[in-house]
């Protein structure tokens, strides 16, 4: 059996830095998982998807853990891993449903396919039909930036663009949400203006 410098077989050295990296990833879970999990379910609408898509951002995470450089806080690595996975999602279901549609059109059935559930029941109807309307990005920086409050900086890293492009997106997600919920009840300001 080798031996390390500090004399210790090289198997039992093997066994702490496992050890090591388990305590890391549990705290790591720990301190991330109710942000990312939150973002996850307003990006989906569905607590159950939400759930898969958060394992299925951690299983990335610890295989892609060479490529974290380490220049933005690892939150922020996560959440443009869970936006990533969101994305791909929404492709998964677009394709899906697609393919429920020519099987209903084929079968000569009236099939509809339900939304998914709120993950907020308190939370407004006109707003959430509104949020679930706009495109993934600038969803993606408007809860970043009014639910998170993360500065333009972190929301640009977590959308992997640059920061002017954050600032635009959400700017477009504030007019559009305006506009939608004005339509939708009259005239009512939800959304405050954009931040510096």
């Amino acid at each position: 059996m080798n031996a390390e410098p500090s004399g210790r077989p090289a198997l039992t050295v093997e066994r702490d830095t496992a050890r090591d990296h388990e305590k890391t990833w549990r705290t790591l879970y720990e301190e991330t998982c109710r942000p990312l999990f939150n973002f996850l379910c307003y990006q989906t609408g569905d607590r159950d998807t939400a759930l898969d898509l958060l394992q299925e951002t951690y299983v990335t995470a610890m295989r892609g853990m060479s490529t974290y450089r380490g220049e933005a806080p690892v939150l922020g690595w996560l959440r443009a891993i869970a936006l990533r996975k969101t994305l791909d999602w929404r492709r998964g279901l677009r394709r899906r449903l697609g393919h429920l549609r020519a099987f209903a059109l084929d079968t000569a059935s009236d099939m509809k396919v339900a939304p998914p559930e709120p993950v907020d029941a308190a939370l407004d109807p006109a707003f959430r039909a509104a949020l679930m309307r706009l495109p993934a990005q600038q969803r993606a920086a408007l809860l970043l930036r009014e639910l998170e409050e993360l500065p333009f900086r972190e929301v640009a890293a977590c959308l992997g663009c640059a920061e002017a492009t954050a600032r635009v997106h959400h700017h477009r997600a504030c007019q559009s949400m305006r506009a939608s919920l004005q339509a939708a009840s009259g005239d009512l300001d939800v959304i405050r203006g954009g931040r510096s």
